[in-house]
Parts: structure tokens; sequence; C-alpha cells
């Protein structure tokens, strides 16, 4: 038994590669991210949200951070504080800051 193609082989190759670089390339021009650039080298703990309904919602906590460290989150918006009193957790927190990003852009949000 033997298969019947009208078409040749590569023909049928080159529409899905085709079709998936379209996919894969749009996926990547829709695709928005926020890094969090932490640049305080006295930080015990920041504590991040995201999404649309940022800051409420599920609390990222991000303790032991040194001064280059960054987070990379695939979201439109995120929101930190950061824990009052340096190196030594007090339990106390600053204000919720909000990054917000567009689109297909990728933004840098730094830590209050």
């Amino acid at each position: 038994m033997s298969l019947c193609f009208k078409r040749p082989l590569w023909f049928g190759l080159f529409v899905f590669s085709a079709l998936f670089l379209v996919l894969a390339l749009g996926q990547k021009a829709n695709a928005t991210s926020i890094t969090l650039d932490t640049a305080d080298t006295e930080l015990c703990e920041v504590q991040v949200t995201i999404g649309p309904e940022a800051p409420n919602g599920p609390i990222h906590k991000f303790t032991d951070i040194d001064t280059d460290d960054r987070y990379t989150f695939q979201t439109n918006k995120l929101c930190n504080r950061r824990s009052v009193g340096g190196e030594a957790c007090t339990g106390e927190y600053t204000e919720w800051a909000c990054c917000e990003a567009k689109d297909g852009e990728d933004i840098t949000c730094r830590v209050p």
C-alpha cells in the first residue's frame, strides 16, 4: 500500500514551518514582562503581587536580596512594597507602588 500526495512533502513542511513561525512570533510580540529592580542594599523583604487585580491577590515574598538581583514577571501589572527598617525586619511595610506595561512592552520597576 502506498500513500499518494497531491503536493510534494516539502510543501507540507514549508506550510507547517510558516504557520509555526507566525504563531511563535505573534506570541512574542504580545508578551509583556516587568523586571523588578532591587538597587537598595539594605532590604530585608520585598513583597510582590502581579496581574490585573494587583495589589490585591497572592503575595510573593523575596528575602536575602542582593543589590544586583532582578526578578522578571510575565505580566502587565506589578505592585511591590518593601519592609521598613532596612535589614532589620520590623513587620511593617511601605505603601504599594505599582508599575504597568503596555502589551508587548518590557519595563523595569524599582523597589521603593
